[in-house]
């Protein structure tokens, strides 16, 4: 029997501090020879037993896998009774004999004690076989083997482990390394089970931690799942009894196949019944330890990135492709060369070669670089870019097929009716891209016209839509925009400022302002300014709501309290969702406040107007107008709480922002007093407060 081989395939275990791989000892930091220890099986593990029942021998190989000599010094053994341990020992080199055949020393007598020399030396790629003998007591097998070496672990420690009556479970491998494998390519690799107890185990549910590029499967059956579902798992052997039955094996097939490149990691975790652990836990790593490279192709013609399509381009006109080179495993990515061959219509746009890029991490390090294309007549083009790369699984090159279409083509040209618009908040504005034009295309126009939001103030959420629901309430969104009309609509949330880009595209695919279509870029500003005396702003980000501008979200209220009033949520004198139109002031709208939106789930805004305030020294109760804060409700319809929301109010005096202020509430009633709006004859400011109630006051 090869021992040696048996107890590989049964368990393996690499000792090493941080990696659970290899353990070498500190000489490799200044370049000398160093030993490596490598321990099959990690214990010596025992079946269960009866007092008086013959003697039982368990084996674990010590081997050398490094470059130094391994030294082995002051071996004890910590046993449950002494009287029943005798532990032999026997040097031997693996390539010319087995582990268990030949003479072995006495090392650990239960009687005469320690007889191990004072130090024992493992030159490279040779091993220590220790072979302990139990004599079955009523104790049962405990207890470890411990050795001092001159590797890590300093402290080399070797269990020694019984088991009563139940199942033992051992894995092989015990993690699953797929190495580097290519996007949209598949590898599956066998992971064997094994029953080395004394019992039937119970498969009793099969878990994958991991994304959706990993799948297992046994007899051509996913085992992702409770057994009482799953016929495979309730009798794995398929030996007719349930269970794996002791001294069987079930080999399990573990499939990879990743759609884009980058490392993956997870596990394979087996809910068990009947063995002596609950749970068994397999690992699961690919294309980790590795230099791994992926090409991004963000002006390709096709989303497909094993090849660079240029689409159909300008006859006499260059057009360029960006390529993105992305280093996206464990290891720095070192490029050595890219070159092009084929038609000649192809041409790399700079010199590109050599480059570094380091393992990635958080973000993958990426560098680009440009192929252009130039044809000279309405003809296909093909041709190859080749990149030379220390990826393995790119070995020795990787290459790009490279095609385009040469066609006689005039661009279409993106125009507006107005690129500027001063409007006021709230109002509904209309994008309209009626002038552009496409003098070889379908009546002269477009097909296609996408609005763009460039830039927007802090807070803003609208978009533009074909259409809105309800034009008295736009907050409350319309129909996506359809890109075969010039124009859209949008609702002027905030004040602030506005741009809106335009790109049209015509029936061939050929988009302006673009690189193969240069013009000059097509921009709308919108100016939104209030024209009220006092306007207040209220918007909100909540971190826990996933989408702030759905039906479901949560509910934060402003509130605009007169100087006449010391309560807050107290009608007449506080304007809010509930008094939304108060009459603060002489007979008629003048001097009177207005809610205009009320957003109860997410995002906001509310927005309040006053026009012709009183003066606040002049009131019955001098003092300033008071702005403040409510959440409301931190849950939605469906959702008990989306947690802290964070709260922005801005607050414009004659058109002009004098305040922004931020706080962050944490939950529902939570309360913020912002600040105070002074409006006199001489003056007209505001004054901060940020005065915080964990409990709205009222």
């Amino acid at each position: 029997m090869n021992y040696f081989a048996l107890t590989r395939k049964l368990a393996f275990i690499t000792l090493m501090g941080l990696f659970s791989t290899v353990i070498a000892c500190d000489d490799t930091i200044t370049g000398r020879e160093s030993a490596v220890i490598e321990v099959i099986p990690d214990t010596f593990r025992f079946p269960a037993t009866q007092p008086g029942e013959d003697p039982i021998d368990q084996m674990v190989v010590i081997r050398n896998i490094g470059d130094g000599d391994l030294l082995l010094a002051d071996f004890v053994g910590v046993f449950a009774d002494n009287a029943s341990y005798q532990l032999d020992y026997r040097p031997f080199d693996p390539e010319t004999s087995e582990a268990d055949t030949g003479d072995f020393f006495v090392g650990i007598d239960p009687i005469q004690g320690n007889l191990f020399p004072g130090t024992i030396s493992i030159k490279p790629d040779e091993a220590l076989a220790l072979k302990l003998r139990y004599t079955p007591d009523a104790l049962g097998a405990g207890g470890e083997i411990q050795i001092e070496t001159n590797a890590e672990p300093r402290d080399l420690v070797i269990p020694i482990q019984g088991v009563a009556s139940a199942g033992d479970i051992a894995a092989n491998p015990t993690t699953l390394d797929f190495g580097r494998v290519n996007a949209g390519e598949t590898q599956t690799l066998d992971l064997t089970l094994t029953n080395v107890g004394t019992a039937p185990v119970m498969f009793t549910e099969v878990f994958l931690n991991t994304n959706e590029d990993f799948s297992i499967k046994l007899r051509d059956e996913n085992v992702v799942g409770s057994s009482a579902m799953i016929m495979a798992l309730q009798d794995p052997d398929n030996d007719g009894t349930p269970g794996l039955s002791p001294t069987k094996s079930v080999i399990f097939q573990v499939t990879y196949a990743p759609p884009t490149e980058g490392p993956d990691s997870g596990e394979v975790v087996f809910a068990l019944a009947g063995a002596i652990q609950d749970n068994l836990t397999v690992n699961i790593v690919a294309n980790g330890a590795a230099p791994c490279l992926n090409l991004l192709f963000p002006d390709s013609s096709s989303s497909d990135t094993s090849t660079l399509q240029f689409g159909p381009a300008l006859i006499g006109a260059t057009t360029p492709s960006e390529i993105i080179v992305e280093s996206c495993g464990g290891e720095a990515l070192n490029v050595s060369s890219i070159r092009y061959e084929g038609a000649a219509e192809f041409a790399l746009a700079e010199d590109a070669m050599p480059f570094e890029l380091p393992a990635a991490n958080d973000t993958r390090p990426s560098r680009s670089f440009t192929v252009n294309f130039s044809p000279t007549e309405a003809d296909v083009y093909e041709g190859t870019l080749i990149i030379v790369s220390n990826d393995p699984a790119k070995q020795p090159e990787l290459r790009i097929p490279v095609i385009g279409r040469g066609t006689l083509n005039a661009c279409p040209i993106a125009a507006v009716n107005n690129d500027r618009l001063d409007v006021l908040p709230l109002e509904i504005i209309t994008l309209d891209a009626s002038p552009s034009t496409d003098s070889d295309g379908p009546s002269g126009r477009p097909v296609s016209y996408e609005w763009v939001v460039i830039s927007r103030p802090d807070g803003s959420t609208a978009q533009p839509v074909e259409r809105f629901f309800n034009p008295l309430r736009p907050a409350d969104g319309g129909e996506i925009d359809n890109p075969s009309t010039p124009t859209a609509q949008f609702f002027v949330d905030l004040a602030g400022e506005y741009v809106f880009g335009l790109v049209v595209t015509d029936d061939l695919g050929f988009s302006a302002p673009s690189n193969t279509c240069p013009q000059q870029e097509v921009e709308v500003v919108v100016n939104s300014l209030p024209d009220e005396d006092i306007h207040i702003e209220l918007t909100w980000t909540t971190p826990g709501d996933a989408n702030e501008t759905d039906t479901e979200g949560t509910d934060v209220d402003l509130h605009f309290r007169h100087p006449n009033s010391q309560e807050w949520n107290r009608s007449p004198y506080d304007c809010y969702f509930a008094n939304p139109n108060p009459d603060w002031g002489p007979s008629g709208p003048v001097g009177n406040p207005s809610l205009d939106i009320d957003d109860v789930n997410g995002a906001g805004p509310e927005n309040i107007n006053l026009n012709d305030p009183e003066f606040t020294d002049q009131t019955t109760i001098p003092g300033p107008y008071l702005v403040g804060v409510h959440y409301y409700s931190s849950g939605g319809l469906f959702t008990a709480d989306y947690g802290a929301s964070e709260a922005t109010i801005r607050i414009y005096l004659g058109g002009s922002l004098a305040g922004t202020y931020t706080r962050v509430l944490q939950s529902t009633e939570n309360f913020w007093e912002v600040a105070g709006v002074i409006w006199t004859n001489t003056e007209t400011r505001v004054q901060e407060y940020d005065r915080f109630y964990a409990v709205a006051p009222w």
